[in-house]
């Protein structure tokens, strides 16, 4: 019989990761012992059941200690439902039981907001003299539990709060219009202001291009100049305003096997749908050095057509490597000093080669991002 090597998965980073997370899991659920108890499983098929027949809309955390634990009474079953049916239960957050199920202490305390830190905090409560575990019940009957300060089980969210801001944040599917309400975002001066020259480098920029004009003339008249390298500034913005509003994967800068880099790349909740945006800005930017000015770019031949080829090949480079890609969008942001409308007005699938114009189904050019220095600093 011929056995089948795994040698073709030995180097696949993903692989050992998997093999290592099972192995540390294995390792611990070992060590621990107590959850591999009958009266462990038990509880925890109690406290589940329990929260599906008594539904609430927020987070329990049930501490017990792990003699009690081994010490179960026989008639945990009844007693665990009327745990459920206690006033200091429903009324409280957190309450310590023993192995009756009589109420030790209790708590109201609010849990803290950020998820992370409400895991780590239910951890702490796990890894004390006292060998406590701490089971954490979701008003979906999901059950996460802390034993030695480690975290186990398939809960997502530890908190109502973290549970309420993650359904508020919309699916790829709506990224067209959180991007409008970004857009928005661009005309506030906290938003803005981080894009521009401001006011003292504008006059120290004069003297050194040893303008003639008056200092207030030279100020409005270069209150449009990008600081420089604006382009990164407007990834990075953008990437962050999607991460705080989106239920999407936001990945920086992505690499492709030739080596293009796709500036913001967003999956799906399922991890298969890929949709990437590119960055591009017009106007003018401030040189490296702050003495003198430094790059301008216009619409043509900046965006068309050199932009949007460059996303069609983005798209035909990732198609090449099997991914799932959905659309490419382009994104400019319009810093010119005059309105002189779209950088995409005019766009032609025939100004462009057929290996390429192929992919003008999954390509959109967004509307211009116009930022205006409204009022400088």
């Amino acid at each position: 019989m011929k056995i089948m090597s795994i040698g073709r998965f030995s180097n696949n980073p993903e692989f050992k990761r998997m093999l290592e997370e099972k192995q540390s899991d294995i390792l611990r659920r070992t060590n621990d012992g107590i959850q591999e108890t009958w009266q462990f499983q038990q509880l925890l098929s109690l406290f589940a059941e329990c929260r599906r027949k008594n539904k609430e809309c927020d987070y329990r955390l049930i501490l017990i200690s792990k003699t009690d634990l081994l010490n179960l009474c026989s008639d945990a079953e009844v007693k665990v439902q009327e745990l459920f049916h206690l006033h200091t239960f429903l009324t409280n957050r957190t309450v310590r039981v023993d192995s009756n199920f009589s109420v030790l202490s209790n708590n109201n305390d609010v849990f803290p907001n950020n998820n992370n830190d409400a895991r780590r905090y239910f951890a702490a409560l796990s890894n004390t003299v006292e060998d406590l575990i701490a089971f954490h019940v979701a008003p979906n009957a999901t059950i996460n539990y802390f034993i030695d300060g480690s975290d186990y089980g398939d809960g997502v969210f530890y908190t109502l709060e973290a549970q309420s801001r993650y359904e508020e944040l919309k699916p790829i599917e709506q990224l067209e219009k959180v991007l409008d309400e970004y857009r928005v975002n661009l005309t506030h001066q906290d938003t803005y202001l981080k894009f521009f020259v401001p006011k003292a480098s504008l006059r120290a920029l004069r003297i050194s291009m040893k303008s003639t004009e008056n200092e207030k003339t030279f100020l409005e008249d270069y209150k449009h100049l990008l600081n420089n390298k604006p382009e990164e500034l407007f990834r990075e913005d953008m990437r962050e305003y999607i991460k705080q509003h989106m239920r999407v994967v936001v990945s920086r800068e992505v690499m492709l096997e030739d080596l293009d880099r796709l500036d913001i790349v967003l999956t799906d909740e399922m991890g298969s749908d890929l949709y990437f945006i590119e960055v591009k800005w017009v106007g003018e930017s401030i040189h490296n050095n702050g003495q003198k000015l430094g790059t301008e770019y216009k619409a043509s031949p900046r965006i068309r057509p050199e932009a949007i080829k460059q996303v069609l090949g983005y798209i035909d480079n990732l198609l090449a490597e099997k991914k799932n890609v959905k659309i490419g969008y382009l994104a400019v942001f319009d810093a010119r000093k005059e309105d002189k409308g779209d950088t995409g007005r005019g766009i032609k699938e025939t100004d462009y080669p057929e290996n390429l114009k192929k992919h003008f189904p999954r390509f959109l050019k967004l509307p211009d991002f116009r930022i205006k220095n409204i009022n400088p600093r």
